[in-house]
């Protein structure tokens, strides 16, 4: 649509009502949708999905949506895993995380291919896929971008792949050694499945560190770590962990000054958390300085598009060596799901997160049981 009709339909929009605005809004959005469909000669496809209409506030809704392009395919969601700390963070309007509303959450997704752009190449109609996909019945993806799913991944691992990349490339930067001490802080999901991947490194001691112990019983569990300290009971116990790598697992200021006095003299701490939070009073850079530590940082938004290296892979490596793990057995993460929610049952679950997710660690929705129109 050109710029100068826009400006005129949004001066226009502008002298509308506050109050009849959404209505209006949601008919020109459809107008807009049937009249892209006739020029590029694609269906519309109708479903559900999750949105965040404003802070606190979480509804699944009906959508539509254009079908495939010729290099992306339409998947049929079966199971999605929600993020807690990121969606949380988008949901409360928490610094470092701010978006506009309405806003689409969730980017973990594995469901079936239903249709498929005439470029396509390598994926079938039926094929189990996996990838960046929001909390909804139906989506379009390039296909190139989505990991078919093994045989030997349930539908339920193969919901984790991308917060199993994001670990996996933060503990590729740590390059851990066999037989080093790793502490690793925060154990929210992002965390538990730090304790997973890094016990595959054979470490020679594996510690979690946690506000609390109301996840020590998932952190303890086979393949999970050796020792498990809580900051409520004793705030000092960090002083003796002199850990040779630390994953700060969090984002929040406060836990980087953790993670910094998790490390020996000379070590080396990586910050996989994204970062929220605002840092006054806080000498974070005197502490690392004073301290020699290397500090990496290890977002998933910084990993290489093709060149690859020992302690840099590609999004498409780390995504199939993360299927590898679960399809060989090395890998374990049904377990860290503590709550199977239904699509209508949102929010319930984000007002749970909202409140700090209780004990809640790995919460996924199920959408092979909710009934769509496609």
């Amino acid at each position: 649509m050109p710029n100068w009709l826009i400006k005129i339909l949004l001066a226009i929009y502008m002298r509308i009502p506050v109050a009849l605005r959404p209505a209006l809004k949601n008919v020109f959005t459809k107008a807009v949708l049937r009249i892209e469909a006739l020029a590029k000669r694609r269906q519309i496809v109708r479903g559900m999905r999750v949105e965040f209409l404003d802070f606190e506030i979480a509804h699944l809704l009906p959508c539509e949506i254009l079908g495939p392009a010729p290099d992306e395919v339409l998947v049929e969601a079966e199971c999605s895993l929600v993020s807690p700390g990121t969606e949380r963070a988008v949901l409360c309007g928490l610094p470092g995380a701010r978006r506009s509303f309405p806003y689409l959450p969730g980017y973990s997704t594995v469901g079936r291919v239903v249709k498929k752009g005439s470029a396509v190449k390598g994926v079938e109609l039926g094929d189990r896929v996996t990838g960046r996909i929001h909390h909804a019945s139906h989506e379009t993806s390039v296909a190139s971008k989505l990991f078919k799913v093994p045989p030997g991944v349930s539908t339920e691992e193969a919901s984790f792949i991308e917060l199993g990349i994001i670990v996996l490339q933060g503990i590729r930067k740590a390059a851990i050694k066999p037989g080093e001490r790793v502490a690793v802080v925060g154990q929210g999901l992002i965390g538990q499945l730090s304790n997973r991947l890094v016990r595959i490194l054979a470490p020679a001691s594996l510690v979690a560190v946690a506000p609390s112990r109301n996840r020590e019983r998932l952190a303890r569990l086979p393949g999970g770590v050796d020792e498990y300290l809580s900051l409520v009971e004793n705030p000092a116990c960090v002083n003796g962990i002199a850990a040779d790598v630390v994953i700060e697992a969090v984002g929040t200021p406060q836990a980087n000054a953790v993670a910094m006095n998790c490390a020996r003299e000379g070590g080396r701490v990586i910050l996989l958390g994204s970062s929220r939070g605002l840092t006054r009073d806080l000498d974070i850079w005197g502490l690392a300085q004073t301290r020699s530590l290397t500090i990496l940082g290890a977002h998933i938004s910084d990993m290489p598009g093709k060149d690859a290296s020992p302690t840099r892979w590609t999004y498409e490596q780390e995504g199939y060596l993360f299927l590898e793990l679960l399809e060989t057995g090395r890998l374990k993460v049904a377990d860290l799901v503590t709550w199977r929610a239904r699509p209508e049952e949102c929010n319930a679950v984000y007002e749970i997160l909202a409140e700090g997710g209780r004990n809640h660690v790995g919460i996924t929705f199920n959408w092979k049981t909710e009934k769509v129109v496609a």
